[in-house]
């Protein structure tokens, strides 16, 4: 039940980035646009960091992963594939431009006072005060994030104090190629995910 609900939400959070220009009703206003929910960010400028910490916020450790009844920290992600184009031989990299989504729940969190929201959206710069996973490509040479008009991603917290974080990547990879069978040769380029921290176990790549 859980993984099918962080599936729902992830796909309703992806479906809205990537949607046209129809027009969106959140919290009863329209919205046209992906770049439009940084308005509805400003909407709610009055949230600080420390309406979501603990009351006693140095019992908060950010270092330490969010382990509930001492199991590991369960992080989902979801990686939806743009394009894949600028691939090189002599290099052997391609480069691919992505959304990342990562989710997890961090109980230790407080929910916002009259949260009546089925979601807030935070100030992206909180990932520098809570915890977050770790994770990072292992064949990325490259990776740049995009920032044009506004910073292309996002922070969710919804009501079971589960935190949705989603980029839009550009990234350039290394594959080792071989073309002993040139002209005839496939080529297999992978895109690798890992953790530096041994404190959770991440859930398979969903590639779309």
């Amino acid at each position: 039940m859980v993984a099918r609900a962080m599936a729902r939400r992830l796909a309703v959070v992806i479906g809205l980035v990537l949607a046209s220009l129809r027009p969106s009703v959140v919290d009863g206003k329209s919205y046209r646009n992906y770049s439009d929910i940084g308005e509805l960010s400003k909407n709610h400028a009055s949230l600080s960091l420390s309406d979501i910490l603990p009351t006693h916020q140095k019992t908060y450790d950010k270092n330490r992963a969010p382990k509930l009844l001492g199991q590991p920290t369960v992080v989902y992600f979801h990686v939806t594939v743009l394009s894949i184009d600028s691939i090189n031989e002599e290099s052997m990299t391609y480069v691919a431009d992505i959304f990342l989504a990562q989710s997890w729940r961090d109980p230790r969190l407080r929910l916002p006072e009259n949260m009546s929201e089925e979601y807030r959206i935070l100030d992206v710069d909180w990932l520098h005060s809570i915890w977050r996973p770790d994770c990072f490509f292992k064949n990325a040479k490259k990776v740049t994030f995009h920032e044009m008009s506004i910073p292309n991603h996002y922070l969710w917290l919804y009501h079971d104090k589960t935190l949705l974080y989603m980029s839009k990547l550009t990234l350039v990879l290394s594959c080792a190629m071989k073309f002993e069978s040139y002209p005839h040769d496939t080529q297999i380029c992978s895109m690798m995910i890992e953790s530096r921290s041994e404190f959770f176990t991440p859930a398979p790549v969903c590639l779309c």
